[in-house]
């Protein structure tokens, strides 16, 4: 496997001679221990990616939800001072800040800060507008406030029914990322599939990514071009790693 430090490392064309790459990333800001310092040490171990919370309200900043019977401790209010620190240094360094699982007003306060397009590496939209009831789902709100860093909302295979909305098929995923387009645009819809992540129900025929080919055929029968899918597929995230990590 090939280390990738910069964008340039991913490989333009695909060569089934030379090893994958891989981006190292944390999900989950907490070996930091809320010292920004210790960003400098996982940076010069090749680290370029940090969710920076995940099951719990940590030194950095808030979830947006509990994970099952965990106990993600007190709240902070937001984005911490350390945690700000965080963000600045990770972004001095060359890094992606990925705003998964952080709460809606850590969200916010993340994008204040950021100098650098930021990422949520895996969620979906949510039909309703208030965050709180949404659990992982992102509101168009947020989801606007992380497409006007220049970032990228990558969805996952996620299977629900909430209300009036049904995400059961490939076909309603590629309609629903047709609606991303519509409101966000293009360049800020991604694809996140967090590796199954144990999710409670997925959408049906999805076993792993080489299943995706099924979704490719779905997002062409709602219309999308080659450009638009390959964008989806991974070039808007590019775009953003090489905006972020040179």
């Amino acid at each position: 496997v090939k280390l990738v430090l910069k964008a340039s490392d991913v490989s333009s064309a695909i060569n089934p001679d030379s090893p994958p790459g891989a981006i190292l990333a944390i999900e989950g800001g907490d070996p930091l221990e809320g010292k920004p310092g210790r960003v400098d040490e996982f940076y010069n171990l090749g680290v370029r990616m940090i969710t920076l919370v995940h099951y719990r309200n940590n030194e950095l900043g808030d979830i947006m939800r509990r994970w099952r019977s965990l106990d993600p401790g007190p709240m902070k209010n937001g984005l911490t001072p350390a945690g700000r620190k965080v963000v600045e240094r990770m972004q001095d360094l060359g890094m992606v800040i990925d705003v998964a699982h952080a709460q809606s007003t850590t969200l916010k306060q993340i994008v204040e800060v950021s100098s650098k397009p930021l990422v949520d590496s895996h969620t979906s939209p949510c039909s309703g507008e208030d965050a709180a009831g949404c659990g992982r789902l992102r509101t168009w709100k947020e989801m606007e406030l992380v497409a006007k860093t220049g970032g990228v909302v990558c969805t996952w295979p996620l299977a629900y029914q909430i209300g009036n909305a049904v995400r059961r098929t490939f076909l309603d995923c590629a309609k629903e990322i047709l609606e991303m387009k519509r409101r966000l645009g293009m360049a800020h819809v991604g694809l996140g599939t967090d590796g199954g992540g144990s999710l409670p129900d997925l959408i049906e025929g999805y076993r792993d990514v080489r299943d995706l080919v099924r979704l490719v055929a779905a997002m062409q029968e709602v219309g999308f071009s080659h450009e638009e899918i390959a964008a989806y597929m991974g070039s808007n995230f590019h775009r953003v790693l090489r905006d972020c990590i040179g």
